[in-house]
């Protein structure tokens, strides 16, 4: 289990966890590097190409620890961690199952949606990335920012734990259009939990689409959330309870 864009382990996630431990699953809840309580310099650096690495380290740190079936890993992703997910298990056949909490899936469409709704930050955060500078992760629209769409700061600053940075370094916007672990759907063998939110502005819905459709064994849920409202009280027990529902179905094939 691993967070989003900019987030740690201790900014909504605890809940997750604990309701799947519960439930009788084993939870490796872990930071990416250069992240919270994670090591490596320099701090609040995201490349997706680490992320993903330090995905399959920890999928091949818990086939190591006892009483775990290496054959039985699940991953857990949110936001950007969603699309490394997906690209694990297409790398890592053995994965036997995915859980996509509103998944990043196309760095492509993300850009091009960007020079629509704010194309004044877009070509800004261009010219920052060009230099790697360290800018800060969220802003309100019209301000300049890593994101800035409506609700984006405000989703932020709900879910985070005090000591959050509002800091990213730029240069992960240049490889974000590149970056597109949708394509990767086909790919997909083990079976997996898509749960949506029909008022998330922040991902594309396209994308989501698509991996439902060619992810061979893909179940759907939607819900009446934006992007950050699942770490909320009023919508993460139905969420967790489905989260719960899938495992206990899977677990019986």
């Amino acid at each position: 289990m691993a967070h989003g864009f900019g987030l740690t382990r201790h900014d909504g996630l605890a809940g997750y966890a604990a309701a799947l431990t519960q439930a009788g699953v084993a939870v490796l809840v872990y930071d990416h590097r250069f992240l919270g309580d994670s090591n490596g310099q320099p701090r609040q650096r995201i490349r997706t190409s680490e992320q993903l690495e330090d995905r399959l380290a920890a999928i091949a740190f818990a086939r190591t620890l006892e009483g775990i079936d290496p054959d039985q890993i699940i991953l857990w992703g949110y936001s950007l961690s969603g699309g490394t997910a997906v690209e694990a298990a297409a790398a890592d056949q053995r994965v036997s199952g995915v859980i996509l909490l509103c998944p990043f899936l196309d760095g492509r469409w993300r850009t091009v949606h960007g020079l629509r709704v704010d194309p004044g930050n877009t070509l800004w955060l261009t010219a920052q990335a060009m230099r790697d500078a360290l800018i800060p992760l969220a802003a309100a629209p019209g301000g300049r920012a890593g994101v800035t769409f409506p609700g984006e700061l405000q989703g932020f600053l709900s879910v985070v734990a005090p000591g959050w940075r509002n800091e990213v370094y730029a240069g992960l916007a240049l490889r974000l259009p590149l970056w597109r672990p949708v394509t990767r759907a086909g790919k997909l063998h083990c079976r997996v939990l898509i749960q949506a939110g029909d008022r998330d502005i922040t991902v594309s819905a396209r994308a989501i689409d698509r991996l439902v459709q060619r992810a061979p064994h893909a179940t759907r849920k939607d819900y009446d959330v934006d992007h950050f409202e699942p770490f909320g009280e009023r919508h993460s027990p139905q969420i967790i309870a489905d989260q719960v529902g899938w495992l206990t179905a899977a677990s019986r094939v």
